[in-house]
């Protein structure tokens, strides 16, 4: 473990001992690009993980925009990646995958069947079905 310090626009910098998870950047699926998206997630000495992003503008006009979220669990931090951040991304995903490879907490377990809610679609008489007279 180490000590980071990440940047956050308008705050003072999160500074914290952990270890660095996971980073990458959308350029992986984009190629060049003038503006792009890069997250680091970390795992701090108390258990907790932090997402840092920055946010590369280049056009118009060159700029860093830095953020950066505390959650007390994968889960958090997967639920806010797939729900709350744009829906899923393919840099979601892949930050997903990558940091199941370096911690078990994020290696999720499907969802069983016997918990998913079947829903049987039946037309109402006074819609009618198309085709029908």
């Amino acid at each position: 473990m180490r000590e980071y310090s990440v940047k956050r626009n308008g705050k003072e910098e999160l500074v914290f001992t952990g270890d660095l998870l996971v980073t990458l950047d959308d350029r992986e699926w984009m190629g060049v690009t003038p503006n792009w998206w890069e997250l680091t997630l970390y795992k701090t000495s108390v258990g907790k993980y932090i997402l840092a992003s920055t946010f590369h503008i280049n056009y118009p006009g060159r700029r860093k925009m830095h953020g950066a979220i505390s959650f007390s669990s994968a889960e958090a931090v997967r639920d806010y990646l797939v729900h709350d951040c744009n829906g899923p991304s393919m840099i979601a995903e892949a930050l997903l995958a990558r940091a199941a490879r370096r911690d078990e907490a994020f290696r999720f377990k499907p969802v069983p069947v016997s918990n998913i809610r079947a829903f049987t679609l039946i037309p109402r008489p006074e819609v009618g079905m198309a085709g029908s007279a």
